[in-house]
């Protein structure tokens, strides 16, 4: 079977030959295992299951600064990082003189297109980072939008609303090519619980996100989400939403083993081999015992993608690279 096939029988809960695996990798990280492997296009050698293009425009506005689509300057001084919010564009809770952008045609199609040409062996997935909540922050600032929730919610659903009809022209525009899957990147957790909590969450995050994973379906697309931390309060809502992939899927914040039991039938789990302490702290022979662990655990009945919960970051022994990619490429009886 190809890559994409096996995420295929993963997605319809019937358990693949092999299970599925992504090793997505930070600039740092790629540069090292190009010098370590004398390739550097080792990294479309390794088996990856999906192909994957990022919504995501930034333009290089000084050596430390980019600019994203939405007009936000970024500050990248720290390697390895998305970076941090020099000042918010919106300063008070009204929108003045500022203007949504509109989706950048070409540069979505050149995208999609690539996509397409690696469908036929990987499971194509178009992703919308900071979709939803990310965007309103960047926009407003972080303490400044939580305030919002409480004091401002009209102008709250009005921004949220804006980001929301973005998003849906970008996903109008990926539905016109034979794409698999709408991956959204939007983190609500913190290690414990929701940033906003869930009767926030449920009041101002839901109902767009709706609107966004209903489109998805209509379009014939699976629907993949990601968010970092403990999302448990509100994961049932997400699999009544109809999301059908889940990431990154933290061991440090979830009971694996209980999420598989409760949501295994309608939810892919893709993630679940720890960045923030197995793959940096521990020796090789851990990391491959761990990642066989998960598959046996997360892997019964598919639904399964074996992957690192980020894409590993620099603080990662590259020998600890090599047991996971060890253990995913010779799974043997699982």
């Amino acid at each position: 079977m190809t890559p994409r096939e096996l995420v295929l029988e993963s997605l319809a809960k019937r358990a693949p030959p092999v299970f599925p695996f992504q090793l997505d990798l930070t600039d740092e990280v790629q540069a090292r295992l190009a010098l370590h492997f004398k390739d550097d296009g080792f990294f479309d050698t390794l088996g990856n299951s999906l192909a994957q293009e990022r919504n995501e425009l930034l333009q290089q506005i000084s050596p430390i600064e980019v600019r994203d689509m939405f007009g936000v300057t970024w500050s990248r001084e720290q390697k390895g990082d998305f970076g941090v919010v020099l000042s918010p564009i919106l300063k008070e809770p009204e929108f003045g003189s500022y203007r949504f952008p509109e989706p950048d045609e070409a540069a979505i199609r050149a995208k999609c297109e690539r996509l397409v040409a690696k469908r036929e062996q990987q499971f194509t997935m178009y992703i919308i980072g900071f979709s939803l909540f990310e965007r309103a922050w960047s926009l407003r600032g972080m303490e400044d939008l939580l305030v919002d929730f409480i004091l401002n919610p009209d102008f709250t659903d009005e921004l949220l609303t804006h980001i929301t009809e973005y998003n849906l022209k970008v996903v109008e525009l990926v539905s016109q090519y034979p794409i698999d899957c709408i991956f959204y990147g939007d983190d609500w957790g913190q290690q414990q619980g929701l940033i906003m909590g869930p009767a926030h969450w449920r009041r101002f995050i839901k109902p767009h996100l709706a609107r966004m994973y209903a489109q998805v379906r209509r379009k014939g697309m699976a629907v993949a989400q990601h968010s970092c931390g403990d999302v448990s309060e509100v994961f049932p809502d997400l699999v009544e939403l109809g999301m059908d992939i889940y990431n990154t899927f933290q061991p440090e914040v979830y009971d694996v083993a209980e999420m598989k039991r409760l949501y295994g039938s309608r939810v892919t789990f893709y993630g679940g081999v720890s960045t923030q302490r197995l793959l940096p702290y521990t020796t090789p022979d851990e990391v491959r015992a761990e990642t066989k662990r998960l598959m046996k655990v997360l892997g019964k009945g598919g639904g399964y993608i074996v992957a690192p919960t980020h894409a590993i970051p620099d603080d990662v022994p590259t020998a600890n690279i090599l047991a996971f990619l060890d253990a995913v490429r010779n799974q043997g009886e699982k």
